[in-house]
């Protein structure tokens, strides 16, 4: 998987399609705007909210690798808190 990363203003996007059910994950990063820390997201449409995946990193590239492992993890049905 290798999504392409788009910029839009202060935030990065991106959507990737999963390889195992075809699902759609739609990708966030964001610089936290009362530090240096970015925050990303990940989400696939139709899904409960709670089921989004985020967490918060240094850079954006880092959470950019972040958002990118959390849809791996999901694809592979693992729990980020496992």
């Amino acid at each position: 998987m290798c999504p392409q990363w788009r910029q839009v203003d202060a935030a990065l996007f991106a959507a990737v399609v999963g390889g195992r059910d075809g699902a759609r994950y739609h990708l966030i990063v964001e610089r936290l705007p009362s530090c240096n820390d970015w925050d990303w997201t990940v989400w696939r449409p139709g899904d409960a909210p709670r089921a989004a995946r985020h967490g918060v990193a240094s850079s954006a590239a880092e959470a950019m690798r972040a958002a990118e492992a959390a849809v791996r993890l999901w694809e592979a049905g693992t729990s980020p808190d496992a």
